[in-house]
């Protein structure tokens, strides 16, 4: 088993993985060690989820999660022998943040110029890409106690060990659903749990989507949906 780290998530974020296809990840690395091939049924995924949080997810949403970590590199020498039964291979992280380059054949035996590269500079690539992880991971611990903190305001309470779910999402994404939450909350009775499934399906975003087309609806919508329950009547 892996272990979900803050290298997955800043590939996550920067691969702009969708919450279900992170979640397909997490469980991936429970099933599958990192650089290990393995047949894998998706219906087993959605029967954890399920059993997990009470209700699977929609087999679509399931397939184009796989589909998403293909595309991503996640993973490689996709063998397919039914919809939903694959042979996969699960990328190390680390190979997905810091590929590595095949060499090149020389074109000459004189060495190569390379501009602006100072051999007396420490700092190597090898450093600056250091460096950049470890600012990367720097700014997930203060975005994560953000999240941590806007979700105590809003009396939801979580302990960091319960609360790594968040990192899935965006600062903006758990206030969005923070917002539907306080205008829901009169009919909550377990907030934490309501909480956690309300990111997951994105709740927030679909009520919004709801929203626009209440505002776009008319008189003149009513009366053709009436006529269209008549119609359909007549019809039976």
């Amino acid at each position: 088993m892996t272990i979900w780290t803050k290298k997955h998530t800043t590939f996550s974020v920067q691969n702009r993985l969708t919450p279900t296809a992170r979640e397909l990840w997490q469980w991936l690395l429970d099933e599958i060690p990192e650089g290990s091939s393995e047949i894998i049924d998706l219906r087993d995924f959605n029967k954890w989820v399920k059993k997990t949080r009470g209700f699977p997810h929609d087999p679509k949403t399931v397939k184009s999660a796989a589909k998403q970590l293909r595309d991503a590199g996640v993973l490689i020498h996709p063998k397919s022998y039914t919809a939903y039964v694959w042979r996969w291979t699960l990328k190390s992280i680390n190979l997905l943040l810091f590929p590595i380059s095949r060499p090149t054949k020389k074109k000459s035996a004189l060495a190569p110029q390379i501009p602006d590269l100072d051999p007396s500079n420490p700092e190597s690539p090898v450093d600056e890409a250091i460096t950049t992880t470890t600012v990367l991971e720097d700014s997930e611990t203060d975005d994560f106690t953000q999240k941590l903190d806007a979700c105590k305001k809003a009396g939801i309470y979580y302990e960091p060990k319960d609360a790594k779910f968040l990192r899935s999402f965006s600062l903006q994404e758990v206030l969005k659903a923070i917002l539907y939450f306080l205008f829901n909350r009169d009919g909550v009775r377990k907030p934490e749990g309501w909480f956690k499934v309300c990111l997951e399906d994105n709740w927030a975003a679909k009520e919004e989507e709801r929203h626009q087309h209440r505002l776009q609806w008319s008189t003149q919508g009513l009366f053709d949906a009436i006529r269209h329950c008549n119609n359909m009547i007549g019809a039976i």
